[in-house]
């Protein structure tokens, strides 16, 4: 049995061993070959995952930012993909990381040819890596797969910029039923397919899906797929999963601070503990109280109605999972370890030195 009356709240409390089945349970879905796995670490942002994933075998990574970069980096993670198009001074940041970092792969994804041609004169005499990021339907960033023949043409043109691969990223296919969420992946990646017909695929990497996606795309022996919240995995995806294929590796420790009402209770839980991008109901769910409802937040309280508030006690521990993990960890520099010590949060900054 835990002691949970030695953590502090509001916290993140991290469960290694869950973590640890996630990540094998990932590779098992790949037909156990961890080369098909290029994990995204923008929900974890620590080192101490970066290095259980690379202790299960696996090499390929994915990030959003300079600083998750750098940080696989220190893990000396052999293959880096940044899936943010460098613009202005970025790009001589990403110059400077491959120079500090030379044992480490770095690439980045472009979908313009401004873009493209603004790194090719920034890696002057030398050579860099970079995926085409194509628009599968999420219309957030990427080029249609139907006109980037057109710039992968002109990329063979640069000199300094060498295509690694495609990026296809269906963060937008949450369809709850898995048979739809079916459906729809196929629709949209028709011109997927017909995109890489019409290019010598065997020296590119085609990297696809998010989590929710993962379901589908993991059967396709082509592909690279990219999930990211599975490690940690929250309330928001555990709805859009088979039961038991993920566990939660993170939870929310909170205490009672106050009984306002004969209804409600005040949690130390206030929105810099938990991601607030959703509405009020789609923040946390209990765990052991799912009847209980969260009714509002402020800064760094959180009310909740529980029917008769004199059934509890000031004090008392809370434990929840959040909605939408990676936001909620990035709002704590630490995660409080279950069986001691402390991780880091270290990439939620967005610079370590580079």
């Amino acid at each position: 049995m835990i002691n949970l009356d030695i953590f502090e709240s509001p916290g993140l409390l991290v469960y290694p061993d869950r973590v640890k089945r996630n990540i094998a349970k990932a590779i098992e879905m790949v037909d156990g070959n961890p080369a098909r796995l290029r994990p995204h670490i923008k929900t974890h942002k620590t080192k101490e995952v970066n290095d259980l994933l690379l202790e299960a075998g696996i090499t390929k990574f994915k990030c959003a930012t300079i600083a998750e970069a750098e940080l696989l980096a220190l893990s000396n993670a052999p293959d880096v993909l940044i899936s943010i198009q460098l613009i202005g001074p970025n790009i001589i940041r990403f110059k400077q990381l491959k120079e500090a970092y030379p044992t480490t792969q770095f690439s980045s994804i472009i979908d313009d040819l401004h873009a493209a041609q603004s790194l090719n004169e920034a890696f002057e005499g030398k050579t860099t890596g970079v995926y085409i990021d194509l628009n599968m339907g999420m219309n957030r960033t990427g080029i249609r797969p139907e006109k980037a023949f057109d710039l992968i043409q002109q990329l063979h043109k640069l000199p300094n910029v060498t295509l690694k691969g495609l990026h296809a990223y269906d963060g937008h296919i949450r369809d709850k039923e898995f048979q739809e969420r079916e459906k729809h992946v196929n629709s949209d990646f028709v011109s997927f397919y017909y995109l890489i017909d019409q290019l010598d695929t065997n020296n590119l990497e085609l990297v696809v899906s998010g989590t929710p996606s993962f379901l589908v795309h993991h059967k396709n022996p082509l592909f690279t797929c990219s999930p990211g919240t599975y490690v940690f995995f929250d309330a928001g995806y555990a709805a859009l999963f088979p039961e038991n294929t993920f566990e939660f590796g993170v939870e929310i420790i909170s205490r009672i601070i106050s009984k306002p009402t004969e209804t409600t209770i005040c949690l130390d839980l206030g929105h810099k503990s938990v991601a607030a991008e959703n509405p009020i109901d789609n923040r946390v769910r209990f765990i052991d109280r799912p009847e209980w409802i969260l009714k509002s937040q402020s800064e760094e309280h959180g009310i909740v109605e529980v029917g008769d508030s004199s059934a509890y006690q000031i004090g008392e521990i809370v434990t929840m999972v959040p909605y939408h993990i990676c936001p909620t960890v990035n709002l704590h520099s630490h995660l409080q370890v279950i069986d001691g010590g402390l991780w880091e949060v270290k990439a939620r900054n967005r610079r370590l030195c580079y």
